[in-house]
């Protein structure tokens, strides 16, 4: 598997951590960001193979960040996981309707997350 550079965008620090530290072992080089602002700012200037999106974050939530990085050129194919509490049929559906990848719900596993995230990298590579 190909190392990957990550975004990870949550406004939980132990969230970002977490995740971090369960796609390092993977060998991924991880990007963080704070905010759903930050994410958007970050998700352009670093151009992230994947980004992670929480829905629920401060300035823009994770469907805004999702719907900008879709319209943007440069970003419209980045492969997007939602990562999220945001667990409701209906947040599903927003969310595949926008564009994500996959969609996992808080609390996560990480062995799930990491599964997750390799059979979205394997996609990329081939």
């Amino acid at each position: 598997m190909a190392k990957r550079k990550i975004l990870i965008a949550d406004d939980n620090q132990q969230i970002r951590l977490l995740v971090g530290a369960a796609l390092r072992s993977l060998g991924h080089d991880i990007v963080q960001a704070v905010d759903g602002e930050d994410a958007l700012e970050k998700a352009i200037a670093e151009q992230p193979d994947l980004v992670l999106l929480d829905v629920t974050m401060p300035k823009l939530d994770g469907f805004e960040v999702l719907g900008f990085l879709r319209k943007q050129p440069e970003t419209a194919s980045t492969k997007v996981i939602m990562l999220t509490t945001a667990a409701q049929q209906d947040d599903l559906q927003h969310g595949a309707d926008l564009g994500c990848d996959e969609y996992l719900t808080k609390p996560f596993d990480p062995k799930a997350l990491r599964a997750v995230v390799e059979k979205v990298v394997a996609e990329m590579d081939s």
